[in-house]
């Protein structure tokens, strides 16, 4: 049994490697080879920078959120400090809520952190107010004041680097301090403390406010309170931008009701739901990133108020994975935030992928450099058998002209000289022979092709084709046609005038240039008679825009003839002669069809070509008069001018217009 499965296995290498070329065998064991030393190789090299690559990754997302962490820190301590200062001096009675005076202080405040809107305080036996924004516009600073001599609105009055008040600005409407939630939320807690990201009262921005509960000196009585407010947009977005998070990742920090507080995107904090104006929830940002990580956490971690850690984790976003590092964030004062850095697994693997791509751009060089060695030395030995292999097919086929080259092997050499030798005595006679019958068949060629130009030059190549294959009368309706008559005004005098000679020359120039546009706008010549001019469109080839067609050939036809209007004709002609044309356009259905077995013609017949003839005979030097057919066809592309009614020999009276050029 063992002897007959022998046996089997034997005739089915047989078999395969009976096929099998010399060159391959010398080649391909090599090869493979070469190719699997390569192979793991550069997988090992790849595997082991891909680990380095992350270990870097998960060191450098915790240094960008620890950054994060402590510019946050500072960016948010100012405001409880201003915050200090100010309910200092309102319980010592140094903030006048009707004069503003002292204001100066406020707005030294603003100017020093750029990033905070508003500096205030509100009085709680009175609720009156009083203090210092940025304009809406962010190019001047506002004074606010609320009082009895408001009637409870809010007044703006602008106001100069001192602070002092220069002019109103405008009512902004009732407002009572103490009902917003960063006067409440201090008066309850009776210490710092921040607001609930809100929209800011007068630009609709987002907004947090840091506000102090204020008493009097002696700590007794609770007299107001006094705020700052951070809006929630640039600053804190451009140290984001700057962080150099990769080349494509992005860091954003979310309150842990997930409200977006800020990102290092472009998108907006706010959307618009019909009439109402939001702040934008993490899972509602434009950014992908943002997006998809705020779900992720959405779905995986069903509280954020349970991550008291820095996490990290990975995730999918269409296949790619990004790399998510979370630290929470408490300043003590009631901010309860996190911190997220997201970065694509792409932007970390980078410098891998470089190194990947170096790595199999070399196991590629240091696979060729063997491979073209065995294939040239397989070559040297394999290449004259099979010349001489297919050289011997070949004769047996009936291609004689073939001669084998051997370089290599003495053996072989001598076996190649002996088969040209019989092959060359055969070729020489066939070599003969077929130069005889090549001149032959290149004279009727020549011959054949001369007839084809001079028939196409007649009659168009649809006709010249049909009547190549048919011996009867060839004719055809066509039921949408536009035909152009044109006629050289005062050419017929100029024929008197000067030599026949110069004269067809002009007139060859001239219908030269006619038929270039004819074959330009895919038109088709009819004749000329004279110094009229014939042409149509939409025939032997239908097609919908043969009306747009002939009307641009008339527009430059007319810009042709101001090429001959001052150039002077001939040098024995004093001055110049100034040409015009005169067109007229109809569309319609015509019959087409060759007339005559002699100086046969392709010619046009009917109702439409008579009234296209009347259009120019009708018409003025320089104009182009069209049918009301042809109108109806352009008038929405073209410029139309109306003629009126006319009376048309033949016709009776028509309606017909000037075309002007296009819209």
């Amino acid at each position: 049994m063992l002897a007959f499965y022998l046996r089997r296995f034997q005739r089915q290498l047989k078999r395969i490697f009976s096929n099998i070329s010399l060159r391959t065998i010398l080649v391909v064991p090599f090869l493979l080879q070469v190719a699997l030393t390569v192979g793991l190789v550069g997988y090992f090299s790849f595997r082991n920078g891909e680990a380095a690559v992350r270990d870097l990754a998960f060191q450098l997302r915790q240094e960008l959120t620890a950054r994060i962490d402590q510019q946050l820190q500072a960016y948010i301590r100012i405001p409880h400090q201003i915050n200090k200062l100010n309910a200092d001096s309102f319980s010592h009675g140094q903030i006048d809520f009707y004069t503003g005076d002292r204001i100066n202080v406020l707005l030294q405040q603003i100017k020093n952190a750029p990033y905070i809107n508003a500096v205030y305080c509100a009085e709680q036996e009175t609720g009156n107010f009083i203090g210092v924004s940025w304009s809406d516009e962010g190019s001047f600073f506002e004074l606010m004041i609320r009082n009895d001599q408001t009637n409870g609105n809010m007044h703006l009055y602008g106001i100069d680097v001192r602070g002092d008040r220069l002019y109103f600005l405008r009512d902004a409407g009732l407002y009572e301090p103490r009902q917003r939630p960063w006067y409440r939320s201090a008066q309850a807690t009776g210490k710092s403390v921040w607001s609930d990201i809100y929209l800011d009262f007068t630009t609709q921005l987002p907004t947090i406010t840091a506000s102090l509960s204020t008493y009097d000196p002696w700590g007794n009585r609770f007299i107001g309170v006094c705020g700052t407010d951070i809006l929630l947009s640039e600053e804190l977005r451009h140290f984001l931008q700057n962080l150099g998070i990769g080349k494509t990742g992005e860091a954003f920090i979310m309150e842990r009701s997930g409200l977006l507080v800020s990102s290092s995107t472009n998108d907006s904090m706010i959307r618009k739901i019909g009439d109402n104006i939001q702040i934008r929830q993490a899972t509602d940002s434009e950014n992908i990133l943002v997006r998809e990580s705020a779900k992720y956490l959405t779905d995986h971690i069903l509280n954020f108020h349970t991550i008291e850690q820095p996490k990290q984790f990975d995730f999918k976003i269409k296949g790619e994975r990004q790399f998510v590092q979370i630290l929470p964030f408490d300043d003590g004062h009631g901010l309860d935030w996190l911190i997220l850095l997201v970065v694509p697994e792409d932007d970390f693997m980078a410098t891998i992928n470089a190194s990947k791509r170096t790595t199999i751009l070399l196991c590629i060089l240091a696979l060729i450099f063997p491979t073209i060695f065995s294939i040239m030395i397989a070559r040297w030995i394999s290449l004259p058998i099979s010349n001489l292999s297919a050289a011997s097919q070949a004769i047996a086929q009936g291609k004689l002209q073939q001669k084998v080259h051997s370089n290599g092997i003495k053996e072989l050499r001598i076996l190649a000289k002996s088969f040209n030798m019989m092959t060359q005595q055969v070729q020489d006679a066939f070599t003969a022979l077929e130069k005889r019958v090549e001149e032959r068949t290149f004279e009727l060629r020549y011959e054949k092709d001369k007839s084809e130009k001079l028939l196409l030059n007649i009659l168009p190549k649809a006709i010249a084709d049909q009547l190549k294959n048919e011996q009867t009368t060839i004719a055809c309706s066509m039921e949408n046609v536009t035909i152009l008559f044109a006629d050289i005004v005062g050419f017929t005098p100029l024929s008197a005038r000067i030599p026949p000679i110069q004269l067809v020359e002009l007139l060859n120039q001239m219908f030269s240039r006619f038929d270039e546009l004819a074959d330009k706008y895919s038109l088709e010549k009819i004749k000329t008679i004279g110094d009229a001019y014939m042409v149509v469109g939409g025939l032997p080839i239908p097609r919908d825009d043969h009306a747009e067609a002939i009307a641009n050939m008339a527009l430059e036809m007319q810009q042709i003839m101001d090429d001959f209007k001052t150039c002077p004709i001939l040098g024995n002609i004093s001055g110049c002669e100034h040409f015009q044309i005169r067109i007229g356009i109809n569309t319609g259905s015509v019959v087409a069809g060759v007339i005559g077995i002699k100086k046969f013609s392709y010619d046009l017949w009917g109702n439409a070509v008579n009234i296209a003839s009347r259009m120019e005979s009708s018409g003025k030097p320089g104009y182009i008069q069209v049918t009301d057919i042809t109108y109806e066809r352009l008038k929405y592309r073209y410029k139309f001018q109306p003629r009126g009614t006319i009376n048309v020999k033949g016709k009776g009276n028509m309606t017909t217009y000037w075309l002007l050029g296009k819209i």
